[in-house]
C-alpha cells in the first residue's frame, strides 16, 4: 500500500486487521489521551489515502507532525506511532551518595556537627549553605554550586522538616496498661450496671446502684479572676462583634475540685483558693456526707501528691473502706471523663469571662454548677469489651 508524505508517494505498511480494530477503540473511547487520539486519527486518515497536507488542514497540527507520526508508523508500526519512546532524562544532580550525605546533615543536629550553624534547627538555607562550605571535605566537589531549592526539593521527597518540632509524650509509667485496663474497665462495668438497671426498674431503685457510686474526679487550677480596665462594647450594625480593650487587672486564681457521678450525671464542685491535700481532704468529706454510709464511693483520679499523701492517707484510714480509689496512667488524663467536662466548661462557663474578684468568680461558677445540675448529662466512655481485652496486647 503506499501512502503520501506532503506531494511525494512512499510505500507504507498496510494497516493489519488488528491495527485496525486498535484504531477503531481508540477513536470511539471518550476516555483516550487527547494526543493518542489525534495520532490515531492521523493514521486512520492516511490509510484512507489523504496526503499529509490535507490531514493537517482537517485536524489543524502542523504537517511536521504529521510527517513524523506516519513516518513512525511505517518504520515501527502502530504501537511506536501512539505512543513516544521512553527518554533518558535530565540526569540525576545529585548521587546516591551525596544525597545519602545532606539527609544524614538533616537528621543532625546543627549545633552538634564541626563548624555547625549556631543553631537548634536547620532552615533551609543554613542547610545549603553548610552542603556548598563543606562538600569538599567529604569528597564531592560538585556540591559546592548546588541551588538551595537543589536541597529543598531533596527533604520534600524524602518527608524530612528538619525546621518543624512536633512534639511526643515520652512513656513514665511502667504500669500503663495495666493501669489503663482498671479505668477502662470500671468504665464498662458502670454501662453494664446503667444497662441492668433500665431492664430491671428505675436507676435509683437497682440493688446494683445501692452499693457502690463512681465518681470521675479531678481538679481545675490556675482559673483566673480576670477584670477589664475599661468596658467591652456589645455588637452593633456596624461592628457585628464584641469589642474588648486589651488592658486588664489580675485578681488572682482559684481552683475548682470536680467530680462527676459517673450513673446520674451530677456534678459535685468545690471551689477552693488552691488543691492541697488539706482542700482534697474536704471534698472527699462532702462526698462522704453526700452518699449514704453502706456504699463505696469508687473515685477515678490522677496521680497528684495530694491524692497520696500521709494527709490524705491518714484521713482515709479514718473511713476504712468508705473509698476506693482507681488511678489513671501517668500521663493519662484523656482517660478521666471529668477531662471532658472541664473542656466543656472552658467552652462555656470560662469563654471570655470577665470579674471584678475571686468572689465574683467562684460565684460565678458555682451558679454555673447549680445550672448544668438542673439537666445533668451523664458521660459515657464509648469503648467494646472485646476493644479492651485486646487493646494492650
Amino acid at each position: 500500500m503506499e501512502f503520501i508524505y506532503g506531494w511525494q508517494k512512499t510505500k507504507v505498511r498496510s494497516l493489519s486487521d488488528l491495527d485496525r480494530k486498535t484504531l477503531s477503540e481508540i477513536l470511539s473511547s471518550r476516555k483516550q489521551e487527547l494526543r493518542t487520539y489525534q495520532r490515531a486519527q492521523m493514521i486512520f486518515l492516511a490509510a484512507e489515502g489523504k496526503i499529509n497536507t490535507q490531514i493537517s488542514e482537517e485536524l489543524k497540527v502542523t504537517r511536521p507532525v504529521v510527517n513524523k507520526i506516519i513516518k513512525r508508523f511505517s518504520s515501527a508500526g502502530l504501537d511506536a506511532a501512539l505512543s513516544d519512546a521512553a527518554r533518558s532524562g535530565r540526569p540525576k544532580e545529585l548521587s546516591r551518595e551525596e544525597r545519602a550525605w545532606i539527609l544524614g546533615l538533616a537528621c543532625t543536629n546543627p549545633k552538634d556537627l564541626p563548624d555547625g550553624p549556631v543553631m537548634q534547627l536547620w532552615s533551609n538555607s543554613a542547610l545549603s549553605q553548610y552542603v556548598r562550605e563543606h562538600c569538599e571535605q567529604m569528597n564531592f566537589p560538585r556540591l559546592r554550586t548546588v541551588a538551595d531549592s537543589t536541597i529543598w526539593y531533596l527533604l520534600n521527597a524524602n518527608e524530612l522538616k528538619p525546621h518543624n518540632i512536633r512534639y511526643y509524650l515520652e512513656k513514665k509509667d511502667q504500669e500503663f496498661e495495666y493501669k489503663a485496663q482498671k479505668v477502662l474497665l470500671l468504665y464498662k462495668r458502670i454501662e453494664w450496671i446503667t444497662q441492668l438497671s433500665k431492664r430491671y426498674g428505675h436507676a435509683e431503685q437497682c440493688e446494683l446502684l445501692s452499693s457502690e457510686v463512681f465518681i470521675s474526679y479531678d481538679e481545675k487550677s490556675g482559673i483566673q479572676a480576670i477584670e477589664n480596665l475599661h468596658p467591652d462594647r456589645s455588637p452593633n450594625k456596624n461592628n457585628g462583634f464584641v469589642r474588648r480593650d486589651y488592658e486588664y487587672v489580675r485578681h488572682g486564681t482559684i481552683s475548682l475540685l470536680a467530680g462527676i457521678d459517673l450513673i446520674t450525671g451530677t456534678v459535685h464542685g468545690l471551689v477552693k483558693e488552691s488543691h492541697k491535700s488539706s482542700d482534697f481532704i474536704d471534698f472527699l468529706k462532702a462526698m462522704d456526707a453526700r452518699y449514704p454510709e453502706a456504699q463505696t464511693i469508687n473515685i477515678i483520679l490522677d496521680n497528684h501528691s495530694a491524692h497520696r499523701s500521709k494527709e490524705t492517707l491518714a484521713y482515709l484510714a479514718t473511713v476504712p473502706n468508705r473509698f476506693k480509689f482507681t488511678f489513671t496512667p501517668k500521663h493519662a488524663s484523656w482517660l478521666n471523663l471529668v477531662e471532658a467536662f472541664f473542656g466543656k466548661m472552658a467552652r462555656t462557663c470560662l469563654k471570655g469571662l470577665r470579674v471584678k474578684s475571686k468572689e465574683e468568680l467562684t460565684e460565678h461558677i458555682t451558679r454555673w454548677l447549680e445550672h448544668i445540675n438542673n439537666d445533668p448529662i451523664v458521660y459515657r466512655w464509648k469503648w467494646n469489651l472485646e476493644d479492651i481485652e485486646h487493646a494492650f496486647t
